[in-house]
Parts: C-alpha cells; structure tokens; sequence
C-alpha cells in the first residue's frame, strides 16, 4: 500500500495534484481508446529493441567505429530520460492528448528522417531528437488511463501497458530480423526506422479516440531543474560512450568533469526549490524514504545490466558466432518469451516465495551469468542448444527483479509523490539502458578489441568480463533487494 505521508511544509496542493480526481476530462477512456494508447506506446521500446540489434548493420552502412553504434543507441535513452522528468507535467497543465500528438508527429517524422540519414553525427542527432519526441508523449499514456479510465478498464489498462513495454523491446528485435533478412542491412535498418514512425502515425491518426484530460492544479514545471539534468545527463553519457574508442582526449574528459559540476547544480536546485515550498522534479524528501531510495538505485543497476546484455549478446552472436539479424532474434526469443511469461506470473510466484523474491531472482541472475561465460568463454557458444536453457532462465530471472522493484518503488512512495516516483523510476529506467550501452557495451568492446584485430575473435572475451561486471550488479541488487525485505 502506498504510503500516506503529507508532503513537507508549502506543498498543499501537491496531492491534488497528482491524484486521479485532479484531473479535467469531459469523457471517460472507452476499450478502443485504452487500444490506441497502447499502440502509441508500442514505438517507445521498439526503436530500443530494433537499433540493438542492428547496430552492428548501422555501423558497417556508415563506416564508422562500433562506438558510433553504442552513440546511436544512448543519444535516444538519454535524451529520453531527461525528457520525461518534465514531461509529464507539461501534459498536466497544457494537454495530456495535446502532448501526444505532438510527440507522435516529431517522433513519427524523425523516425523518417533517421531512415535516411547520411552520416553518423546526423543520425545521432535525429536519435537524440526521437528521445525527446518520445519522452514528450510516453507520461501521457499512463497519465490518460489512470485519468480517465472507469475503474474496470483502469485496472486492465496499467497491466497492459506493463506488458506492453516488455513486448515492444522483443517486437523490435523480431522486426529488425525479419526486415534486415528480407532487405540486407543497408536497407533494413533504415526500413526499420521508417516503420516505427508509420506505427507513430497509425496512433496519430486514431487519438480522437482518445479523451482530453489535463490537471486541475498542475505542479510547476520546474524548467531549471530538467534543464540542468537534462545537460548533466548529456555531459557524462557522451564521453562515457566515445572515450575508450577515442583514447579519452581533453575535450571528453573536460565534458566529463563538466557533468559533475552540472548534477551538482541540478542537486542544490533540487534542495533550495523544496525549502521555498515548490515540488522539483527530483524532491530530496522522497529520496530521503530508505525503502525508495534504496528501490531507485536498484531500478538504475537493473537496466544498466539489462541494455548491456542485450547491446553485448547482439553483437556476440553476429559477430563471433555466426548468426545474421533473424538468428539473432530467434536466439533471444526464448530469453523474451520466459521474461513476458514470467512477468505475467509474477504475482502468483510471489505469493509463494515472498519478501524475498527479487533477492532470490538476483542471486539466480548472477548465477546464471556466470553460466553464460562459461559457456561462451569456453568456446560452445555457437550451438543454440547450449545456450537457449541459460537465455531463459536469465529472462525468467529478470522478470521477477523488474515487476517487484516497480512495486517496491511506488508502494513505499508518500501519497502526494506517487506520480513523482513513478517518473523517476521510469526515468532511471532509460538512463540504466544508455549508461550500460555505453559503459558496459564499452568494455566489451575494449576488451574484444585488445583481445584481437580485427575485434571478432576478441567478442567472446569481451562478453565474459562484460557479464562479469552485470554479475556483480546483480549480487548488488540482491544486497539492496534483502535489505528492503527486512524493512517490510
């Protein structure tokens, strides 16, 4: 249950605010409505899960280093993460449907200019245009259901979309395989970019569907705030992607420094905002609440490790062992088809297992880890039936830390700041995928490259370390999870 904590002095209006009753809509969200919002969700995840898995064709396409493929990546995630911290609010007070349409149409058009894009830095800059489309109208989606949905559909509605997110991911990968197989990689990752934008439109063209709902009493917007994040976020991920491949010139390690300075900045902001009485994008109270502090920070470990392994394992299985973009794909079909299954029986595993769940899945996905180097690092891992039972076993793994660290999160959330924690987890959740692209994702192919020239017969080393590092993750994960069972 969620915490029912009043917020800190100044701040009345907050629970207002973020509550369902403060929002304005003049019609209740129908079936095809809930339909259509949950196809404009489906892009989000999609573009993530496709240029992963063809990152590889994008760089070869281009000529350019495979940091330029990592940069691809993370250029979206980031500037997505320090979207969405104000996004949301922007949809309170000007439009929750006004806010979607928009980010439809930029991501939709942006989806088909990256298709065509000539050069990597003018693919990097789209990307980094499509994480702001998208994190402009992602909030709105969850907002629109829990603010206009009878009590039935709203229900039904947050499951969906839960699932929606892990599905899209794998959609994607399914797509970009079925696509570069048809058309060859030259082709077929800009036929991909072009149809995540078409299924953008398709949503774009239906939201009258969808109700109008905008906050009664919308909270600031706090625009220094996300301005000072959004740069911060920018200033450490670039140099974190590019420096191992550029041999860390002074402008990187500069940029580097520079980001510290910035989320020192963002941090006093955050702090003089709430002494004056306002609600800043990252309010100091609710991280000072152990149990969610403790669930954010696990958030960040969980998808740094998670966009890590799927960036390293794309690139291990096209470039080591043999397989094109669809082997790719069937490889890690069994890893997404447990992740979904599991995540569906989530709540009756719970029931048996307990508090103690996402320390046990933890401990399971460190073993399991290991269990994958020693496979590939003993040179089986060419052979699906050596590694389809540990892909798995890791997807099942995943699923139970996932749904319970969301939960964790929002039930020990003070009421007022539940749409605020929700944000934030959502938020760390596309700053933990770009960070693992771009560190973990970098020390695999630092160590691939040291391991061999070209980089190929170096891939299998350069997983092993890679997933190494993701096992300790886990085991840290595993630390915080049975620390907050024995809040409880």
């Amino acid at each position: 249950m969620t915490t029912t904590t009043t917020p800190p002095a100044g701040r009345a209006a907050a629970p207002a605010a973020t509550a369902p009753a403060a929002s304005l809509s003049h019609r209740a969200l129908t079936g095809l409505g809930l339909a259509v919002l949950l196809v404009a969700y489906l892009p989000v995840n999609m573009t993530f899960g496709s240029v992963n898995l063809l990152a590889p064709a994008i760089t070869a396409d281009l000529g350019v280093a495979v940091s330029g493929g990592q940069l691809v990546l993370s250029a979206y995630t980031t500037t997505f993460a320090a979207t969405l911290v104000v996004a949301g609010r922007l949809g309170d007070r000007f439009g929750r449907r006004r806010l979607l349409a928009a980010g439809l149409a930029a991501f939709a058009a942006l989806s088909v200019l990256a298709a065509s894009a000539p050069t990597l830095p003018v693919l990097v800059a789209l990307r980094a245009g499509l994480g702001v489309a998208a994190g402009l109208f992602t909030p709105q989606v969850l907002s629109t259901i829990q603010a206009t949905a009878p009590d039935r559909l709203r229900a039904l509605g947050v499951t969906l979309f839960t699932a929606v997110s892990g599905v899209a991911t794998i959609a994607g990968q399914v797509l970009a395989g079925a696509v570069a197989g048809v058309a060859g990689d030259h082709v077929g990752w800009r036929a991909v970019q072009a149809a995540t934008g078409a299924i953008a439109v398709a949503a774009l063209l239906a939201l009258r569907t969808v109700p109008e709902s905008r906050s009664t009493a919308p909270l600031a917007l706090d625009l220094r705030g996300a301005a000072l994040l959004a740069a911060g976020l920018l200033l450490l991920v670039v140099p974190l992607t590019l420096g191992a491949s550029a041999g860390w010139p002074p402008a990187l390690l500069g940029m580097l420094a520079a980001s510290g300075v910035v989320l020192t900045l963002f941090a006093r902001s955050q702090r003089a905002a709430e002494r004056r009485g306002e609600l800043p994008i990252v309010p100091p109270s609710v991280l000072r609440t152990r149990v969610v502090r403790d669930g954010l920070v696990m958030t960040l470990l969980f998808f740094t490790g998670y966009g890590a392994f799927l960036y390293e394992f794309s690139a291990l299985a096209q470039g080591a062992l043999g397989a094109d973009a669809w082997g790719t794909v069937v490889l890690l079909l069994g890893f997404g088809g447990a992740f979904v299954a599991t995540a569906l029986a989530t709540p009756a595993i719970e029931r048996r297992t307990g508090r103690w769940t996402m320390t046990g899945s933890a401990v399971a996905q460190a073993a399991v880890l290991g269990g994958l180097a020693l496979v590939v690092g003993s040179g089986h891992g060419g052979t699906t039936a050596a590694l389809q039972p540990l892909l798995m076993a890791l997807g099942a793994a995943q699923a139970l830390m996932y749904g319970p660290v969301l939960r964790t999160v929002l039930s020990r959330t003070p009421t007022w700041a539940a749409g605020v924690a929700g944000g934030l987890f959502t938020t760390l959740q596309q700053l933990g995928l770009g960070l693992g692209v771009a560190v973990l994702g970098g020390l695999f192919q630092a160590v691939a490259a040291r391991a061999g020239v070209p980089a190929a017969p170096g891939l299998p080393r350069g997983f092993v370390v890679a997933v190494g590092v993701q096992a300790v993750l886990a085991l840290v994960f595993a630390a915080l999870a049975a620390r907050v069972a024995r809040a409880r």
